[in-house]
C-alpha cells in the first residue's frame, strides 16, 4: 500500500494505461511516500489437490508408487511419511528425477509456488497373506481426491473388500443368497428327484457360466419329470417331446462339461463391480480425508482353492450326473420311445 504527502500527483497512469504516478517538484518542494506492506490473511499456503496409491502386492513384496498433485503459494520444504520398512526407490518431481532421500520413514520435498506434481516409488518386503491392507501413509497435510488402486495378480481369488464408500463390491456373496432361495423353491417341485442341498450344489457350479445356460440345465431336468407324469396320447405330441429332450439332453450336457472346463482351467467369475473395478484391478476414491490416506482392505484365497473346490464339484456332479441320467431314461422310455402315426382307412 502506498500513501503521499506533498505536492500533487502530475499523471496518475501512463500512456498505456498501467496506474504510474509521476511528481514534477520544482527547487524546494518535496513528494514523501509511504509504503507499507500489507498483512497475510490467516489460511493455508499448500493444498494437496489429489493423490494416487498405486499398490502392486506380490508374494514377498510390495511395489508401490504415489502421486501427489502440490498447489502452493510459496516455496517451502514438506514432509512426508511412508510406511515403515519402505524402501524409496526415487522421487519424481515435474517428470524429473530428483536425488532424494528418505530418513527413516520422512521424505522431504521441495515445494515451489504454483502447481507441481511429486511422485514416490518404493518397494516394501511383506508376503501376500489371506487379508492384504494398503499401507499407512501420511502426506502430512489434509488432502482431497484421493484415489487407491490395488493389482492382484491372476493366482488369486478376491473374497471381500472394504475401504471407501466409492470402491469395488464383490457381489459373489449375493448371488450365493439368491442360489439358496432358488434351491429352496426347486427343491419342493417334485418333478425331478433332486433335494435342496443339490440344487444348490448344481447352480453352484452353473453360477461360473452364462446365467441362460444354467436355466437351459434346469429346464432339461424339469421336462424329464413332465415327459414322466404327463401321458401324450397324441402321436405327433409325444414323438415332438421325445425330440425335443433329445436335443436338450445333447445341450444340458455339453453346458455342463463346458461349467466343468470352466473351473478347473478357466478363470473364477468373481462378480467384481464398481468403480470400474474388475477381478484382478480394484479401484476406491474418496473425496476428501485427513492427514492420513485412506485405508483399503482386500481378503483373497490362492487360485489353487478354488481350483480344488471346483474339482471336488466336477467329481460330485460326475456321480450324481449317472443317477440323474438314470432317472431320466426312466422317464424318457416311460410309455415308449417313438409312437407311429395311425392313419384312418376308409373302406366302401
Amino acid at each position: 500500500m502506498q500513501r503521499s504527502t506533498g505536492i500533487d500527483v502530475v499523471h496518475h497512469q501512463d500512456a498505456s494505461g498501467n496506474w504510474l504516478p509521476e511528481w514534477r517538484p520544482w527547487a524546494g518542494e518535496s513528494v514523501s511516500l509511504m509504503l507499507t506492506r500489507p498483512k497475510a490473511v490467516q489460511g493455508q499456503t499448500l493444498t494437496l489437490e489429489k493423490t494416487h496409491l498405486l499398490l502392486r502386492p506380490g508374494k514377498r513384496v510390495i511395489d508401490a508408487s504415489l502421486t501427489l498433485n502440490f498447489n502452493s503459494s510459496r516455496g517451502r520444504q514438506h514432509t512426508l511419511e511412508l510406511p515403515k520398512q519402505a524402501q524409496l526407490l526415487s522421487v519424481i518431481i515435474d517428470g524429473t528425477t530428483q536425488p532424494i532421500r528418505q530418513k527413516q520413514a520422512q521424505v522431504t520435498v521441495p515445494i515451489k509456488p504454483g502447481k507441481q506434481q511429486i511422485k514416490l516409488n518404493w518397494r516394501q518386503a511383506q508376503d501376500l497373506n489371506y487379508s492384504y491392507s494398503s499401507p499407512v501413509i501420511k502426506p502430512g497435510i489434509a488432502s482431497i481426491n484421493n484415489s487407491i488402486n490395488i493389482q492382484l495378480g491372476r493366482d488369486r481369488w478376491v473374497l471381500f473388500t472394504w475401504g471407501p464408500k466409492m470402491g469395488p463390491a464383490v457381489l459373489l456373496w449375493g448371488v450365493l443368497a439368491v442360489i439358496a432361495l432358488l434351491s429352496i423353491g426347486l427343491g419342493k417341485v417334485t418333478l425331478t428327484p433332486l433335494q435342496h442341498w443339490q440344487w444348490f450344489l448344481l447352480l453352484l457350479g452353473l453360477s461360473q457360466i452364462p446365467i441362460f445356460a444354467g436355466a437351459i440345465v434346469v429346464a432339461w431336468l424339469m421336462i424329464f419329470g413332465i415327459r414322466k407324469k404327463q401321458p401324450f396320447t397324441s402321436p405327433g405330441l409325444f414323438n415332438f417331446m421325445q425330440f425335443v429332450i433329445g436335443i436338450l439332453t445333447i445341450i444340458a450336457l455339453s453346458l455342463l462339461f463346458f461349467a466343468i472346463q470352466q473351473g478347473l482351467l478357466g478363470s473364477p467369475s468373481k462378480q467384481i463391480t464398481g468403480n470400474q473395478s474388475t477381478a484382478f484391478n480394484l479401484n476406491w476414491y474418496q473425496d476428501r480425508s485427513s492427514e492420513q490416506l485412506p485405508i483399503a482392505q482386500v481378503i483373497s484365497l490362492p487360485i489353487f482353492v478354488y481350483r480344488l473346490l471346483m474339482l471336488a464339484w466336477s467329481l460330485w456332479l460326475a456321480v450324481a450326473l449317472l443317477n440323474w441320467l438314470k432317472w431320466g431314461w426312466s422317464c424318457f422310455a416311460s410309455g415308449g420311445l417313438w409312437k407311429k402315426q395311425l392313419k384312418e382307412i376308409n373302406t366302401k
